[in-house]
């Protein structure tokens, strides 16, 4: 899952794995107790990848970045 962290804070995955996390970085995790505690706290917010999918379509897809000759 990716999330985008929403405020300054430290984690210790697995009991003693301890991480700085700051404010406005993304990061990608298989961590589910991460995801939940993080979410739960306001510390990060899920970023739904079906967006992320659509936006890097409709991007490829402008017709600014379309390569001459593909129209």
């Amino acid at each position: 899952m990716k999330l985008k962290i929403t405020k300054d804070f430290p984690f210790a995955h697995n009991g003693y794995d301890v991480r700085q996390y700051t404010a406005g970085s993304e990061v990608e995790t298989d961590d589910a107790e991460f995801v939940a505690v993080s979410t739960r706290e306001g510390w990060a917010e899920a970023i739904d990848q079906a967006d992320d999918k659509a936006e890097k379509k409709a991007k490829k897809a402008a017709p600014e970045n379309k390569a001459k000759g593909s129209e």
